[in-house]
């Protein structure tokens, strides 16, 4: 694992003995419209950063009168694309999500979750809106086959907004399959743009170091209660 994703999991360590928290892996599909590439020798369009699964680590800290919870989570994800005649395409993201799930057809319920032993359907008890403000750090890293290359590193704010629905197992575990869309208006990939302009018989001119990125994603949550005995 990279230092990003070591860092994210040490850094979320200490609150795992202490009692509510979840995993999770998602599938997460990226659009970033100033970073797509296009070899103009043969005309095959690499979209970047490329997609694949993330994982996640959140505590859940209910907040009291309302089915209102924060789930603060540290997430990781890596792409790598891997384009012909040019070369490999590396990005990194290691993020904090502060997730806000809102129980919106039961906000003056008694769920303490899980939603097992709770009257009223599971739908009712279950279902939450999230909202979710995050901070990511890209790690770019550029290979190409001509020896040429560039390292770089940039953060950026995102927005995202999305469903889930828990489901209790037991006294301890709650399984959540969940979706949404995750939205960054200014995502910069340093050393892009110059990096695929090196021969522009080849490289695309209109590839850009900065771009929006958007993500769709859907993913399940296993979330744990150490406090239940």
């Amino acid at each position: 694992m990279s230092k990003i994703g070591l860092l994210l999991v040490c850094s979320l360590s200490t609150f795992v003995a202490h009692a509510q928290f979840g995993i999770n892996s998602s599938f997460r599909f990226n659009n970033a419209p100033g970073w797509n590439y296009t070899n103009t020798s043969n005309n095959n369009v690499t979209v970047l950063p490329g997609n694949n699964f993330a994982v996640g680590l959140d505590v859940w800290l209910p907040l009291k009168g309302v089915r209102l919870d924060l789930v603060p989570e540290l997430n990781y994800t890596r792409y790598i694309s891997k384009v012909v005649d040019l070369g490999t395409l590396e990005n990194e993201m290691g993020s904090i999500f502060l997730n806000l799930n809102l129980y919106f057809l039961d906000l003056k319920g008694d769920c303490k979750c899980p939603t097992f032993s709770k009257s009223g359907s599971l739908l009712n008890k279950g279902l939450y809106l999230q909202v979710s403000p995050g901070w990511s750090v890209f790690q770019g890293k550029i290979n190409l086959l001509n020896g040429a290359g560039a390292r770089s590193r940039s953060n950026a704010p995102s927005i995202g907004i999305g469903m889930g629905l828990d489901m209790g197992l037991s006294e301890k575990i709650t399984i959540t399959p969940f979706g949404g869309v995750r939205y960054y208006p200014k995502a910069r990939w340093f050393g892009l743009e110059e990096s695929l302009q090196l021969d522009p018989s080849v490289g695309d001119l209109m590839v850009s170091n900065e771009s929006t990125l958007t993500q769709v994603y859907a993913g399940l949550r296993i979330g744990f209660r150490l406090d239940k005995q």
